[in-house]
């Protein structure tokens, strides 16, 4: 287990983990939040432990089929130049296949999803190019992701990751924290490292320093 340091009112965890975390990551997830980063050859490797972790009936054509465009689109990198020399297969995109971005049109402000009801076990909720509001009780087995950050008015005992595209600035905030796991950006917290004095109580995760913080309410 990585220690927690005190600093002030609050404590840190380092975003690296041993084996035991990692296996937290095994879940489908995180293998789109790996593809999304650019990171093909991590997402394909999540697809196929997913694929060889046991029966999964109502995935596996899904995930397959998801394996298969990956790593489609890891083998286009290493295609032959004009000379007929081929390049190293790089799971990471170059520069120029990055989505264009287009200037608005419109207004800038883009209000916050908001989920009203429980999330179940197994659900994925992902607010993409916004904050994430959640009014009711998160159950384990449910995941939370949001590119900007994350507020939960109830119990969180699921997973939660904010700033998942690379924004540092993104924060937890929850009223009761049971959490299986909270993280910012690549950094994060497996349940078993969430200091006891904010269990079951107000808390608040930010990034510092490429290390989780936690702190009260």
């Amino acid at each position: 287990m990585r220690p927690f340091v005190p600093d002030g009112d609050a404590r840190e965890t380092a975003a690296a983990g041993g084996s035991a975390d990692r296996d937290l990551f095994v879940t489908e997830t995180m293998a789109e939040l790996s593809a999304r980063q650019g990171r093909t050859a991590d997402a394909a490797a999540i697809y196929r432990r997913l694929l060889g972790g046991g029966p999964a009936p109502d995935r596996r054509a899904r995930w397959q089929a998801r394996l298969a465009a990956l790593e489609a689109a890891a083998s286009t990198v290493g295609t032959p130049d004009a000379g007929g020399a081929k390049g190293p297969r790089e799971s990471r995109p170059v520069a120029a296949s990055a989505v264009p971005v287009e200037a608005p049109t419109g207004p800038l402000l883009q209000l916050p999803l908001l989920i009203r009801t429980p999330v179940r076990s197994g659900q994925i909720v992902y607010a993409e190019g916004r904050d994430l509001i959640v009014l009711a009780p998160v159950n384990p087995g449910a995941q939370l992701m949001a590119d900007g950050h994350i507020h939960v008015y109830a119990a969180l005992r699921g997973r939660a990751v904010a700033g998942v595209r690379g924004c540092a600035g993104a924060q937890i905030f929850c009223q009761r924290l049971e959490a299986e796991l909270v993280g910012i950006d690549a950094a994060y917290v497996p349940a078993d490292e969430l200091p006891v004095e904010f269990l079951g109580r107000p808390a608040r995760v930010w990034l510092e320093a490429g290390v989780c913080r936690l702190a009260g309410l």
